[in-house]
């Protein structure tokens, strides 16, 4: 069984996509913590050699590929699940640094790769490219150097591909925008203002789940300043991460298709994992969620650090 990517494959009945991927059951873990014994981080600076040759780096004082001196480093996942389509973004050469740990120019850095390696996906080929972090044991991280990974998708996902049917049918009736209106009479749900804002849906598929965007409307995250989304995205994640008190967290990055033909608006979505999911919201796909969106609201502002 070789670690070449997986099939994208249709379920005829229901019109659900699959991903079958057998390889990445082979994958290395070590996100339940690491012992004396466990084998050295690959993402680590020092230990690049563990990892497929990289395909973009910052380097500002220069130096070798593959080599350290690196800031921010992407390599191919050596376990992907589309061939050639799933990178992995390390940003940070520390061990333990989180996102929300970086200081905002920092950020800021690796806020433009993850652009940089998007524009890579869209102007190869793919329909889409959507980024998604895995945060703490329970989220699907395999690894627990903080890490974030870049599926490019031959196919726009269903679920960016709902949002886009239903950013259409909403300026049909509307004449605006639904992510627009969402942040702008987001009221008491409201978590973040400013440039870029924060908000807990009226609608929640999970407890605190929580939405960033700029309040200009912008379809294409490329087009976006990581000098002012990056203090934006370390109050929330920090404010989140507070609240949900170690809870696994999955986010991801929503942005415009490579073929935009109607309205959008990107986004990053947040999901706490503090409830599981059980036969009902399985067998209907309707969320079932037990926390106020508005008391979601309240713990996360209370908890944004000051700029």
């Amino acid at each position: 069984m070789t670690p070449d990517g997986g099939d994208l494959r249709r379920n005829p009945v229901s019109g659900k996509l699959s991903i079958v991927a057998p390889a990445r059951a082979s994958r290395p873990a070590d996100a339940a913590g690491r012992d004396a014994a466990a084998p050295p981080c690959p993402f680590c600076a020092g230990n690049e050699a563990l990892t497929p040759p990289e395909v973009d780096a910052l380097r500002p004082a220069g130096g070798e590929p593959d080599g350290p001196g690196w800031r921010v480093r992407v390599v191919p996942n050596k376990y992907p699940a589309l061939a050639g389509r799933h990178e992995v973004i390390v940003h940070a050469p520390g061990h333990e640094a989180e996102l929300e740990d970086l200081a905002d120019g920092t950020l800021a850095e690796v806020l433009g790769m993850w652009q940089r390696r998007i524009a890579a996906q869209l102007d190869g080929g793919a329909a889409a490219a959507t980024l998604i972090g895995n945060v703490g044991a329970g989220s699907g991280a395999s690894l627990e150097h903080p890490h974030e990974q870049l599926f490019a998708t031959p196919v726009v996902p269903p679920l960016l591909l709902d949002e886009l049917v239903e950013a259409e049918r909403y300026r049909n009736r509307y004449g605006t925008c639904v992510v627009c209106d969402g942040l702008e009479k987001a009221g008491d749900r409201l978590v973040l203002d400013g440039p870029v804002g924060a908000w807990v849906p009226a609608a929640s598929r999970f407890n605190g789940e929580l939405w960033l965007a700029p309040a200009a409307h912008a379809a294409d995250f490329r087009a976006a300043d990581p000098a002012v989304v990056a203090p934006a995205l370390r109050r929330v994640l920090a404010a989140v991460k507070t609240s949900i008190r170690g809870a696994p967290l999955n986010f991801w990055l929503h942005t415009a298709p490579a073929d935009l033909r109607g309205p959008f608006h990107w986004h990053l979505e947040f999901a706490p994992r503090t409830s599981t999911l059980a036969g009902f919201e399985l067998g209907t796909d309707i969320a079932l969620v037990t926390k106020a969106p508005e008391a979601a609201a309240a713990e996360y502002r209370a908890a944004l650090p000051r700029i």
